[in-house]
């Protein structure tokens, strides 16, 4: 029987398989180490951390659609303090390779996490979210101009990043763009060692019998399996033109939609909301790459990248 071998290196990130989970969709890991062993992940990716703690936006701010989600969550979350005091420990004694995700409102707080996450050994790589759809932002009323739409701005926020850590750099960026190649480019050359793809789609719900917005905050992020076909072409689209490894996600459910990702052109890929349903996903697509890659002889995962046949 053929020996089958998991391990990839994302831009610089050693992981035992290319399988992670999308950052707010796993909390801190504690909350999942109940259903399985978290630390057989390929990596741990946190929620996003800023730098003070966020309650988030009101609520109702979570609603099923008929294949996935909205939410417009508003990034709630502990703070980089609470989070280095109270989960860093935690994943630390289960030897859990972590990718910390991060958000600011401005270059400088983006450092400012940075250097704090490398200072205090809080991560073995950055990812920066510079994509999120449902944090309201004072200059406009219908929520902020995402940094991933603007490829300048992510060049610039990149830059920052890149000379402010020595960290494996993730850059996550949102599909809501005319064309993905512009700021996957942008990243590249700013420094990124590797681009997370997809962020969630931009969406809305309106109740017809109270004519209101279902989402307190109108707009949220739509995911789950509705987006899958969307994310994979994107993930093509990226690999067409970059240089530096894609993390893909958005709609897994199983081994084969990772594959999907994987043959498109990721080295790595995020569970997301599959795994509110079914908390052990992520460890059921580990299960299920090995076992494609046992029957199709495959000895190597990363034979795999970019293999789509046309």
């Amino acid at each position: 029987m053929i020996t089958v071998n998991l391990e990839i290196t994302l831009g610089g990130l050693r992981m035992k398989n290319p399988v992670t989970v999308g950052s707010g969709t796993f909390a801190y890991g504690q909350e999942y180490d109940a259903y399985f062993d978290i630390a057989q992940l390929g990596a741990v990716t946190t929620k996003s951390l800023t730098l003070k703690p966020r309650a988030g936006n009101k609520t109702p701010r979570l609603v099923e659609t008929p294949a996935g989600m909205l939410n417009a969550i508003g990034l709630q979350n502990v703070g980089i303090d609470v989070y280095l005091r109270d989960k860093l420990p935690y994943l630390r004694e289960k030897r859990c390779t972590i990718i910390a995700n991060i958000y600011g409102h401005s270059p400088d707080e983006y450092v400012e996490l940075a250097r704090r996450i490398e200072a205090e050994a809080g991560a073995d790589a950055i990812e920066a979210n510079l994509s999120c759809p449902n944090v309201h932002d004072a200059r406009t009323a219908r929520g902020c101009a995402l940094v991933a739409q603007d490829p300048n701005r992510v060049a610039e926020y990149t830059r920052a990043l890149r000379e402010a850590t020595g960290l494996p750099l993730f850059i996550k960026l949102s599909p809501n763009v005319t064309d993905i190649a512009e700021p996957c480019l942008a990243a590249q050359e700013a420094g990124a060692d590797a681009v997370s793809l997809i962020n969630t789609l931009l969406g809305m719900g309106i109740n017809p019998e109270t004519r209101r917005p279902i989402l307190a905050n109108i707009v949220g992020g739509l995911s789950g399996p509705a987006i899958r076909p969307v994310a994979v072409k994107l993930v093509w689209d990226a690999a067409k033109v970059l240089r530096i490894p894609i993390i893909g996600m958005g709609g897994i459910t199983n081994a084969a939609d990772a594959l999907q990702f994987i043959l498109a052109g990721a080295t790595a890929v995020a569970v997301g909301s599959m795994s509110f349903r079914q908390p052990d996903t992520a460890l059921s697509v580990i299960r299920g790459l090995e076992d494609y890659c046992r029957r199709h002889g495959v000895a190597q995962i990363s034979e795999l990248v970019g293999a789509m046949r046309v």
